[in-house]
C-alpha cells in the first residue's frame, strides 16, 4: 500500500505544472494556452516542484510510519507437546480429565513501558480430545504481559467459551505462576478458570511457539535436492510433502524431522510440490 501511494502522489506532483510545455500556443484538444518560460520562470517552477514532491514524500512516509505504529504485524503462534486440558468436578467423585491440548493463537504487541510489554491475545483456537470419548473445543482471545523489576514476571488472562460437546461454558482464566520458565519468544504458562462452579472448572497448561517458517534453497552442487531449515525452539515438528498446495499431505520421516533437511531428488522426481509442517 505504501508503494502504491508514493506513486500516485508522485505522479500527481510531477503532474501539477506540466513543466514539459515550453512553446507558446494552444492545445487544441483542451483549449488550455501555455506560453514558453524564460529562466527565471523555469527555475522558479522547477523549485516549486522540488518543493511540492518533498512535501508530499514527508506526507506519505509521515503516514506511513503512522500506519505501521497503529497496526503492528502479529506473531502466529502454535501449541506444542505439553499442553493439556484439565476438566475437574469439585464435588464428583470422578477422577479429572486430562487430554493433551492443541490449538493456535495470534500474539501481538499493543505497547510497552520500561518495566513491561503488554501484549493480546487474539484467534484462539484450542481443542482437545477424540472420538470416542470428550472433545473439547476452546475458543476466545486474552491479554499478556510479561517483564518486572527484579525477577521477570509474566500475568495472562484469558476470556474463552469452552464447549465439551454438550454444553458450552464462558470461563474467565487468569494464571497460577508469575515466574517465567522459558526463554522469549517461547511460552510456558498455567491457567485456571475464575468464573467455575462447584460441578466444572477448567485447567489449561499451555506451551507454546511461534508458528516456524520453512525456508528453502535447492543446492548449487546438488541442483536435485531441496533443503529446507526452520526455527523449532525446543518444539518437535513433522516435515510433509504434498504434490497438490490442498494435499493430501504425507511425513518424509516416520518420527520427527530435525532441521535443516534436505529432500534428496525431489526437483527431478516431481513437477511440483508443497511443504508443510506439522506439530509432532
Amino acid at each position: 500500500m505504501g508503494r502504491g501511494l508514493v506513486a500516485c502522489q508522485l505522479s500527481g506532483g510531477l503532474c501539477i505544472d506540466n513543466p514539459g510545455r515550453f512553446d507558446d500556443g494552444m492545445d487544441l484538444q483542451t483549449g488550455s494556452a501555455w506560453r514558453r518560460l524564460d529562466a527565471s520562470e523555469e527555475r522558479s517552477m522547477n523549485l516549486r516542484n522540488l518543493k511540492l514532491v518533498g512535501m508530499l514524500l514527508t506526507g506519505v512516509a509521515f503516514a506511513c510510519l503512522c500506519s505501521l505504529a497503529q497496526t503492528p504485524a502479529f506473531q502466529p503462534y502454535t501449541l506444542v507437546s505439553g499442553s493439556e486440558l484439565t476438566d475437574e468436578c469439585p464435588v464428583c467423585d470422578r477422577l479429572p480429565i486430562v487430554l493433551p491440548l492443541a490449538g493456535t493463537f495470534n500474539l501481538r504487541r499493543v505497547d510497552e513501558n520500561p518495566l513491561f510489554t503488554h501484549n493480546e491475545l487474539t484467534n484462539l483456537a484450542f481443542y482437545a480430545g477424540t472420538n470416542p470419548g470428550p472433545v473439547y473445543q476452546a475458543t476466545g482471545d486474552g491479554r499478556y504481559q510479561i517483564g518486572g523489576q527484579v525477577a521477570v514476571l509474566q500475568d495472562l488472562f484469558l476470556n474463552l467459551e469452552i464447549s465439551n460437546g454438550v454444553a458450552a461454558t464462558k470461563a474467565s482464566c487468569v494464571n497460577t505462576d508469575r515466574f517465567v520458565s522459558q526463554p522469549w519468544p517461547k511460552l510456558q504458562i498455567n491457567v485456571e478458570q475464575t468464573n467455575g462452579t462447584i460441578s466444572q472448572v477448567y485447567y489449561l497448561t499451555l506451551i507454546a511457539v511461534p508458528v516456524p517458517q520453512l525456508r528453502v534453497q535447492i543446492p548449487q552442487v546438488q541442483p536435485g535436492d531441496v533443503r529446507l531449515e526452520w526455527d523449532d525452539l525446543g518444539a518437535k515438528f513433522q516435515l510433509e510433502r504434498a504434490s497438490s498446495a490442498g494435499g493430501p499431505y504425507l511425513p518424509l520421516k516416520p518420527q520427527p524431522t530435525e532441521s535443516p533437511f534436505t529432500d534428496v531428488g525431489v526437483v527431478t522426481n516431481q513437477p511440483q510440490f508443497f511443504y508443510r509442517l506439522r506439530q509432532f
